[in-house]
C-alpha cells in the first residue's frame, strides 16, 4: 500500500474529507509510520544485517540507525551475533548491559565473550548548509541538493529530520542518495520545496551502540548483527511500506487509534485498538519464524500401565 492509499484509508475510517482541519498531513505519516514499526517490532518482518569492523581495545560500535530490535537467537532463545576472526566463525551471547559493566572485564582478548546494545552516549551533530540548485516537489518528494555537503551514508540516514530554514518546511529525510543530495519530503512551509540558497537544518536521528565485552585485542575481525529494523519512512504519495498489504488494515486502525487520542472522544478509538490487538493474534500464529513460539508433540497412546502420556 502507497502512501497516497493509506492516507486516504486513514481519512475514510476517520471519517474526514478532503478539507478537513482534524487531520494534519504529516501527523498522518507520523502515525502511520509508528503503526507499521509496532507491527514489525510484533512480527519480526522486516531485517537488515549490518557488518562491523573492530577497532582494537575498543568496546563500543556505532549501529545503523534503522535498528529497531534483536533477531538471531540460538537454540536456548539467547541472542546471538556472529563473529569472525578471519579464519573461524563464532556466535556471541547477549548479555544485559548491566551485567557486562559490573564485571568490568577491561583485558582485551581475541574472541569476546558477550555483547550488548547501549544508548549512544551524545547525540550526532546536526548538519548545516545551504541548497545550491532547486529541487521541485514531485508526488511529495523534493531533492535537497549541496555541491559542498559533508553527507555520507553513516552520518545520514533514512529517518532523519530536516528543516527548510529559509521557507519554514520541515520534514524527513526519505533517502541518501550521493554525498551531495538528499530525497526528502517537506510540510507546513511555504513552499514545500527546495530552491537554490534554502539555508537546511539537518537532525540526525539518536543512534544505539553495540558494546562488546571484553573488548577485541585484534582490528579488521567482522560482527555481523542481523536485526530486526525500522522501515523506510514513507512520507509521500508513491513510496510504500515493505510489508505484506494483508497486514495493512490492521496498521490503519491503529494510526486511527493514535489520531483519536488528540480529541476529547478517545474511547471511540479503543475499538480500532482492539481490532488492532486481535488481528495481531492471528498474524503472530501465521509467523512460524518467531523465536519465541515453541512447538510441542503431544502423544496420547496409552503406556502399560493404562495411563496417558503426554511429551
Amino acid at each position: 500500500m502507497d502512501g497516497k492509499t493509506a492516507i486516504y484509508q486513514l481519512a475514510d475510517l476517520l471519517q474526514e474529507g478532503t478539507t478537513s482541519t482534524f487531520m494534519e498531513n504529516k501527523l498522518s505519516y507520523d502515525v502511520i509510520y509508528e503503526a507499521v514499526c509496532a507491527l514489525n517490532q510484533e512480527l519480526k518482518l522486516m531485517t537488515a544485517t549490518q557488518d562491523i569492523a573492530t577497532v582494537a581495545s575498543t568496546r563500543t560500535y556505532d549501529i545503523n540507525a534503522n535498528f529497531l530490535c534483536l533477531d538471531v537467537s540460538n537454540d536456548d532463545n539467547e541472542y546471538v551475533v556472529k563473529y569472525y576472526d578471519t579464519s573461524s566463525y563464532y556466535w556471541i551471547k547477549y548479555r544485559e548491559q548491566n551485567s557486562c559493566y559490573q564485571d568490568n572485564n577491561t583485558s582485551d582478548q581475541s574472541i569476546p565473550n558477550y555483547f550488548s546494545i547501549v544508548d549512544e552516549s551524545s547525540l550526532p551533530s546536526n548538519i548545516t548548509g545551504t541548497a545550491t540548485s532547486d529541487g521541485s516537489s514531485s508526488g511529495g518528494e523534493c531533492t535537497l541538493t549541496d555541491s559542498t555537503a559533508p553527507f555520507t551514508s553513516a552520518t545520514v540516514q533514512a529517518g532523519d529530520l530536516i528543516h527548510n530554514t529559509t521557507d519554514g518546511s520541515y520534514g524527513v529525510v526519505m533517502e541518501y542518495l550521493t554525498t551531495s543530495t538528499l530525497k526528502t519530503a517537506l510540510f507546513g512551509g511555504t513552499n514545500n520545496d527546495w530552491t537554490s540558497s534554502d539555508a537546511y537544518v539537518l537532525v540526525p536521528q539518536s543512534r544505539r551502540q553495540l558494546y562488546i565485552d571484553p573488548p577485541s585485542e585484534t582490528a579488521g575481525h567482522t560482527i555481523t548483527l542481523k536485526y530486526i529494523c525500522k522501515p523506510d519512512p514513507v512520507y509521500s504519495s508513491y513510496r510504500s511500506y515493505r510489508i505484506p498489504s494483508h497486514y495493512m488494515p490492521a496498521v490503519i486502525k491503529y494510526a486511527a487509534w493514535l489520531y483519536k487520542y488528540r480529541d476529547r472522544e478517545p474511547n471511540f478509538g479503543d475499538a480500532w485498538f482492539k481490532f488492532w490487538d486481535t488481528q495481531l493474534r492471528k498474524y503472530k500464529a501465521n509467523e512460524n519464524r518467531l523465536p519465541d513460539k515453541h512447538r510441542f508433540r503431544v502423544n496420547f497412546k496409552r503406556n502399560s500401565l493404562g495411563y496417558k502420556s503426554e511429551r
